[in-house]
């Protein structure tokens, strides 16, 4: 019995997904611990939410206390270990240290599993290990994936799911697109712009679909109503003040189109954007974008519109990161399969292997 787990065990450690999850959980921990440290979480509104609802206190933001699941994670792995972390807490920490590692669990190891399917996802999309793990890297490395991945905040269970949809699509797979159907409302309510690129695209019968997304509508308006109940405000006063964010888009636009929405811009593609230019020294621009399917596309507007009609432009924009990296990694793949780069290799593989 013994030998059956640990053989089960080595079995799940040895394996292509195991390796990327480590290495994407190696490479976020570092930013995402300074972050933590750095980063006053009192600081910001959208940290007060979700640290006050992981301690079940509900009376919140009236648009942000539905997404509980991160939270109640790391309220989980608070109330067990929370002794330990408090016995740890650096004296210099500013302000609830052990709910504040608990946030960073959680939000590593769903970071890191998400760089398993956004390594996937590109794979699928060039057939070639080395570029693909070069894509990974442009969204591991991206400023935004440490920030969300080391202070309380929910964006890295939305990321998650919008990379389930893509990968989803891409391979037609339909666990993915059902999960995320169920759990994308509960990860941000903008999931919303995302559920009509589902529906138009997904390899599932539109009768099915339709009864999918009202189970899950029925189940995520059931849990409002409780969370309303529980936080002692009106129902339905949530959506009044999502509809609110509309009014925002000419504002969006204005700050887009300046140079604060330039530095955000770049805040998210860093120098990573730098590869456009042997991308076009080649020619290849054109046909990157063109092997684009129409989903991904729709997935680029909702993005960018959701960017539009929010307060904080980059940080939404960070969630085009994984459709980002496959257009880096075509870019690598030409590149590392140019001539002068394959002769310049050639010497060292003979040499050496």
């Amino acid at each position: 019995m013994t030998n059956n787990l640990m053989r089960k065990f080595t079995n799940l450690l040895f394996t292509p997904e195991s390796f990327i999850f480590f290495i994407s959980l190696a490479v976020v921990h570092g930013a995402s611990f300074q972050a933590m440290d750095m980063i006053t979480a009192a600081d910001n509104p959208d940290s007060i939410t979700y640290l006050g609802i992981a301690e079940l206190d509900f009376n919140q933001s009236e648009i942000r206390r539905y997404r509980v699941i991160i939270p109640f994670l790391a309220g989980f792995i608070n109330f067990i270990f929370g002794n330990l972390f408090d016995a740890l807490a650096p004296w210099t920490f500013k302000g609830d240290f052990s709910l504040s590692i608990s946030f960073l669990i959680v939000n590593n190891l769903l970071m890191a599993l998400t760089g398993v399917f956004v390594f996937k996802y590109v794979y699928f999309h060039t057939r070639h290990f080395l570029s693909s793990t070069l894509g990974l890297i442009s969204f591991l490395t991206c400023r935004w994936t440490g920030i969300l991945a080391g202070t309380p905040l929910v964006d890295s269970l939305f990321i998650f799911i919008l990379v389930l949809v893509l990968l989803g699509l891409k391979t037609n797979n339909r666990q993915m697109l059902i999960f995320s159907i169920f759990l994308g409302p509960w990860a941000k309510e903008s999931f919303i712009f995302i559920a009509p690129i589902i529906f138009f695209y997904a390899p599932i019968k539109k009768t099915r679909m339709v009864l999918l997304f009202l189970i899950s509508g029925i189940l995520v308006f059931s849990g409002r109503f409780i969370i309303d109940s529980l936080s002692d405000t009106p129902p339905l006063l949530a959506l009044g003040k999502d509809f609110r964010h509309l009014t925002y888009i000419l504002s969006g636009f204005k700050r887009l189109f300046s140079f604060h929405g330039l530095y955000e811009v770049f805040s998210v593609t860093g120098f990573w954007v730098l590869l456009i230019v042997p991308a076009a020294l080649n020619r290849k621009v054109k046909s990157y974008l063109t092997d684009f399917k129409g989903y991904e596309w729709w997935f680029l507007v909702s993005v960018v519109f959701q960017a539009l009609i929010s307060v904080e432009i980059a940080r939404m924009l960070f969630m085009l990161t994984p459709v980002l990296a496959v257009l880096w990694a075509k870019v690598f793949k030409d590149f590392l399969e140019h001539p002068k780069l394959d002769n310049f290799f050639k010497p060292a593989v003979k040499d050496n292997f």
